[in-house]
């Protein structure tokens, strides 16, 4: 089957990253595949087209540039398909197999999707045993990268049974946290919101045009890049809520914005933003 085939192939290219270049013959793979010799000769052929493999010595075969290259790809697939997987619940035989698959076929949208998965799955169980941390412990365990998390932003003080203020909707949602080296900082995108003003009930229109962020002893202008402000994830005060598979991170800061609009029909007020992990 060819999907048999492209397994193998892929199985084979990892195998030359892991292993000792004397290692990989036909013999060797063979061995630690557990797999004809003849069906690994015709898979490494078929890399040697394919242009992943450099086969000019038979018996010391190596991998191309190109080949490198799709090797890592499919090894760092394989190791987070199959922690994901395995986190599931999935047993670590089949986890192994269907993560082949994934690797393989999976989009690199849906691949991404499943890698935020599996980042949120892997700050849940190396931080579950704390009660509280800050956003600088959460970005410590995160490889450098973008991720993206729900979040809300509450007045301060409730009105009218509700406690959700008008700023949720001034930012396009989910939020993005940015980390590299170890440094994280939550980027929100203002966008325009319409609401009827309480003074004279027009319609007014009015975008977020800048933003404050509290560090513990007093009010910080965030960074401001177009329609993006932002500020640093290690503000966050995180506590963690629930155990096991319902454990969440409620990570908050207290925030201030102005919009466009003007004080008099957005006064600057204190609130709350809250992102959910």
């Amino acid at each position: 089957m060819p999907e048999s085939t492209e397994l193998l192939k892929m199985r084979i290219l990892i195998c030359f990253l892991k292993m000792s270049p004397e290692n990989c013959t036909v013999t060797n793979l063979s061995k630690t595949l557990v797999v004809e010799k003849y069906t690994i000769s015709r898979a490494m052929i078929a890399l040697e087209k394919d242009g992943f493999l450099d086969r000019s010595d038979s018996r010391h075969p190596r991998l191309t540039r190109v080949g490198i290259q799709m090797a890592e790809r499919y090894r760092d697939r394989m190791e987070i398909a199959v922690s994901h997987l395995m986190y599931e619940g999935v047993s670590p035989t089949n986890a192994q197999i269907d993560a082949g698959y994934l690797s393989l076929y999976c989009s690199d949208e849906t691949f991404q999707m499943i890698q935020r998965m599996e980042e949120r799955y892997h700050i849940q169980h190396v931080l579950k045993g704390r009660k509280q941390f800050d956003g600088s412990d959460l970005c410590r365990h995160l490889r450098d990268g973008s991720y993206v998390f729900p979040f809300m932003i509450y007045k301060e003080n409730v009105e009218g049974h509700n406690n959700i203020s008008m700023a949720n909707d001034g930012f396009e949602h989910p939020c993005e946290l940015v980390v590299k080296k170890s440094q994280g900082l939550i980027r929100l995108k203002a966008v325009s919101v319409v609401r009827s003003s309480t003074i004279d009930g027009k319609k007014m229109q009015g975008k977020i045009c800048n933003m404050k962020y509290f560090d513990g002893a007093a009010f910080c202008d965030a960074e401001r890049n177009g329609d993006f402000l932002q500020f640093p994830a290690e503000m966050l005060q995180f506590i963690n809520m629930g155990s096991g598979i319902g454990t969440m991170f409620h990570g908050s800061v207290c925030l201030k914005m102005d919009c466009s609009v003007g004080p008099l029909y957005m006064p600057e007020s204190t609130a709350i933003f809250t992102i959910m992990i």
